[in-house]
C-alpha cells in the first residue's frame, strides 16, 4: 500500500513540474522554452559537436587496440585446454600475492 502512495505522489511532482515547466512564464518564455532557446544556443552547438568529436576520437583509440586483444583470446581458447595452462609460475605468484592481499584487507574490516 505504501509503494502505491509513494507512486501517486510521484506521478503527481512529475504531473506538477510539467504543468509549470509548460505554462508558468519566467520572464519571456517558461522553462521548458528557457531550455529549448539555450539547447538551440551556438554555444551548445559547440559543445555537442566537440563532445561527439572527442568521443569519435576515443572509439578510434579503443577500436585500434581491441582487435589485439581478440587475437589474445582466441589464441588462449583452444579445445581441451584451460586457461590456467598459459599461466606462468610467475603470473601465478602474482595471482596468490594479490588474493592474500585481498583476503587480509577483507580480515582487517571484519
Amino acid at each position: 500500500m505504501f509503494k502505491l502512495i509513494k507512486l501517486f505522489i510521484g506521478v503527481v511532482g512529475l504531473g506538477a513540474f510539467v504543468w509549470y515547466g509548460l505554462t508558468v512564464p519566467l520572464g519571456e518564455r517558461t522553462l521548458f522554452g528557457h531550455l529549448t532557446a539555450i539547447g538551440a544556443s551556438r554555444e551548445s552547438q559547440e559543445l555537442v559537436r566537440g563532445t561527439k568529436q572527442k568521443v569519435g576520437d576515443l572509439k578510434k583509440r579503443i577500436g585500434a587496440s581491441e582487435p589485439a586483444k581478440v587475437e589474445t583470446a582466441e589464441k588462449a581458447e583452444k579445445p581441451g585446454e584451460s586457461p590456467q595452462e598459459h599461466l606462468t609460475k610467475a603470473d601465478r605468484k602474482e595471482i596468490r600475492h594479490f588474493i592474500d592481499s585481498a583476503r587480509a584487507k577483507v580480515a582487517k574490516s571484519n
